[in-house]
């Protein structure tokens, strides 16, 4: 070694490009490696700007990091509480970056909604994902041109602006609402009524959207051809009265002919409550208002209890999707049969117009977090392996560390099957992790 410092002696531009190969906080440490490396961070192409309640330097020195960067900053994230000082900044750093041009991805998630932001018109954003914030458009505001994704996350936005958003961003593939509060620019108090979100996405495949009792939000997709799956919630709010039950199930309701072409569709147990009660006092239907007849995959999520009612709604579910060929459970606390109002589990042999039972239903998925609720749900077992004729797998996760008891594999032994290709198999996930 002849102690020459040969990087040094690179041309500028190689040296700019080994910098691009490294973490953003590593590329501008360097600059304290020699005059000659000060500045040279700053003609990078692209910059990720990352900053959380962990970051220890001031706010003031973050300003200067991202003025000095004479490139565009193609990703910029900010995670921590409203009463960092951090938060009093962002529409600051959000000026900088949107003069410099240039960013992909930006990610803002104040825990509170108490941060007010106005979003500028970033041209080349590609995806926006912001939580708890309360978030405003300039009156100029033409769209995001190159969105492909937006997630909005307990946020408080006005209904016109949230409209804005999805109206000029025409190449979204993915849309995750769930909106905190609906405010109106005139009237802080126009967010109680009743808010209307369209959708005209040709390109849209995802759709993940919150219903809430509170502001009885309604989506109304116009056109959505391409869209494939849905993940539909509703906030533990609609259980407190009836009233919220009824207004969140028949939202839902209206809502389900808008989504009847797509191949998977996911519902917490909120939503699936409100459907079986959505007319209390009314039987439940036989079917849906509207088939899902190329629905392939349905996700029944967060379930804690079931009574009569409700699994005569998930049998109008499956009455209702003629092609379900994968069918998954998952149980968190499980309250068990409320045996005092039904009499306990009912028959477990299936009547006539279940065409997923009977021709394409080939797998079962059921998620508990410990088998101690397993004898609550062995009607459930009963009920799949009795009446699918082509069931070919019935997995049964938990999350813990119990071993399946001899007398479970001797009761399941027991059941009739109605296919002869049909396997049981217990799965403990933390087996697998």
């Amino acid at each position: 070694m002849d102690g020459v410092d040969r990087i040094s002696a690179l041309p500028e531009e190689i040296k700019v490009s080994i910098l691009s190969y490294l973490p953003t906080t590593d590329a501008i440490q360097t600059s304290a490696l020699s005059h000659s490396w000060r500045h040279l961070w700053t003609f990078l192409t692209g910059l990720d700007a990352f900053l959380d309640s962990y970051y220890r330097g001031s706010t003031e020195s973050f300003g200067r990091i991202l003025s000095s960067f004479r490139g565009p900053i193609r990703h910029f994230s900010l995670r921590c509480f409203p009463d960092d000082s951090k938060c009093s900044c962002l529409q600051h750093f959000l000026e900088i970056i949107f003069q410099k041009g240039g960013l992909w991805a930006l990610s803002v998630n104040c825990l509170r909604p108490t941060v007010p932001v106005q979003l500028p018109s970033f041209r080349s954003l590609k995806d926006l994902h912001l939580e708890w914030i309360d978030i405003s458009l300039p009156s100029d505001f033409d769209g995001f041109e190159q969105l492909t994704s937006l997630k909005l996350h307990s946020v408080c936005i006005s209904q016109r602006d949230v409209q804005l958003l999805i109206d000029g961003s025409k190449k979204l593939m993915s849309i995750e609402l769930s909106i905190k509060h609906f405010k109106s620019p005139e009237d802080a108090a126009a967010g109680e009524q009743p808010s209307l979100v369209c959708l005209n996405c040709p390109l849209l495949n995802y759709l993940r959207f919150d219903f809430t009792e509170k502001n009885e939000a309604q989506l109304r997709i116009i056109s959505a051809p391409c869209l494939e799956s849905a993940h539909i919630t509703a906030g533990a709010v609609v259980l407190r009265t009836v009233e919220g039950v009824v207004r969140v199930g028949a939202a839902t309701l209206n809502f389900m002919p808008d989504i009847a072409h797509i191949s998977h569709l996911s519902l917490n147990f909120e939503v699936f409550m409100c459907l079986a009660f959505a007319d209390v006092g009314v039987p439940v239907p036989h079917t849906l208002p509207v088939h899902f007849r190329q629905l392939r995959c349905l996700k029944l999520i967060d379930q804690m209890c079931y009574n009569e009612r409700m699994f005569k709604m998930l049998c109008c579910f499956l009455r209702s999707m003629p092609s379900l060929e994968n069918l998954e459970l998952q149980y968190g606390d499980f309250l068990g049969w409320d045996e005092e109002e039904d009499g306990g589990p009912f028959k477990y042999k299936k009547e006539d117009g279940y065409l997923c039972l009977d021709q394409t239903l080939r797998r079962v998925t059921i998620s508990m977090k410990n088998l101690s609720v397993f004898h609550d749900l062995m009607w459930m077992i009963h009920f799949f392996l009795l009446n699918a004729n082509v069931l070919e797998l019935l997995e049964i996760t938990y999350s813990n560390d119990n071993m399946v008891k001899p007398r479970i594999l001797e009761e399941l032994c027991e059941i009739d099957k109605a296919s002869t290709d049909a396997h049981v198999v217990f799965v403990d996930i933390n087996d697998m992790s």
